[in-house]
């Protein structure tokens, strides 16, 4: 049987739900697919793109607002723990929800993305780059940066040592809630404002104050709420735990362990004293690895700078 329109509706009757949700945003499921493919190719690409710090500055910001106001507001392809609880507790019965999770098309490739991104480079690829609420404090974080150039925008050693084991206690307690009560483990997730972010604040006025105070508060100590408080983010570093985890490490010089450029300039301090990266805190905004290639800030760098003007100059 079909309609006016010339449908056949006893096949889109038999056609799976998630299927027909796919087809109908086909063209914007392209397009988002095509986006992370885009952020996996610069990052098998981040060697030779963090040699120019103009040219990958210029593509980082570029993408963090597609993934703020496109990917986040427009979208609304926000992951949340929620999307975590719903699988932990379906494999507590040997089940998995595949095809709840396909009705969300962005948040299913969103999943994809991440597990990929995070096993081969770790949990930074999505927190420093697709996350929507996470785009949008870093380029409120540029802005601030270039308003109070000067403002220190990170906690000291021993507060912060402590504090980035928050987020792991947050997750866990939503977790273990979760296998009780659901209804309460979705009030805890409201920890993060990710639902308050992609309905654009229309939510009742105290949603909205956490938002503003959150996100304040995020601006001035460089993503606090990333580093110290998000659950799904602390979820994401666990994998970081295991030894040989992410297969593919930043770059670094022995010589590390002495220069202290870089600890200095890594916002997220996940730079250790002796230059090994943390990478269960390093959101992967390659600042260390374009000083890494930097001949005018790096000692190393730029004393192999010298010996080849000194050499060229020796056979001039």
């Amino acid at each position: 049987m079909s309609n006016q329109t010339g449908v056949n509706i006893d096949a889109l009757a038999e056609t799976p739900l998630w299927l027909q949700v796919w087809g109908m945003k086909a063209p914007l499921i392209a397009f988002f697919a095509l986006f992370l493919l885009l952020i996996i190719l610069l990052m098998l690409l981040k060697d030779p793109a963090s040699r120019r710090r103009k040219f990958l500055e210029a593509a980082k910001y570029g993408y963090l607002g597609v993934s703020f106001i496109y990917v986040g507001l427009v979208l609304k392809a926000q992951p949340t723990t929620t999307n975590i609880v719903i699988m932990v507790n379906a494999m507590k019965e040997l089940k998995f929800p595949l095809g709840l999770y396909m009705l969300e098309p962005y948040i299913f490739l969103s999943f994809i993305f991440i597990f990929l991104t995070m096993i081969i480079w770790g949990r930074g690829v999505f927190c420093g780059w697709l996350c929507p609420y996470g785009a949008m404090l870093e380029l409120l974080n540029k802005l601030y940066k270039k308003i109070f150039p000067k403002v220190r925008q990170h906690l000291g050693k021993k507060p912060h040592r402590k504090l980035i084991y928050l987020k792991y206690a947050i997750f866990f307690v939503i977790i273990g809630v979760s296998f009780f009560s659901f209804i309460l483990s979705e009030y805890l997730t409201e920890v993060e404002p990710f639902r308050t972010f992609v309905l654009k604040l229309a939510r009742e006025w105290y949603f909205v104050l956490y938002f503003v105070v959150l996100t304040a508060g995020s601006v001035v100590v460089f993503r606090g709420f990333c580093r110290y408080m998000c659950p799904l983010g602390g979820a994401l570093a666990l994998p970081n735990f295991f030894a040989g985890l992410p297969l593919v490490k930043l770059k670094r010089y022995e010589f590390c362990h002495v220069c202290k450029i870089c600890t200095e300039d890594c916002l997220p301090q996940a730079i250790k004293a002796d230059g090994v990266i943390d990478t269960r805190e390093c959101l992967t905004c390659l600042e260390c690895q374009m000083n890494y290639w930097d001949d005018d800030k790096c000692p190393v760098m730029i004393q192999e700078k010298r010996s080849g003007q000194a050499a060229q100059g020796g056979t001039g």
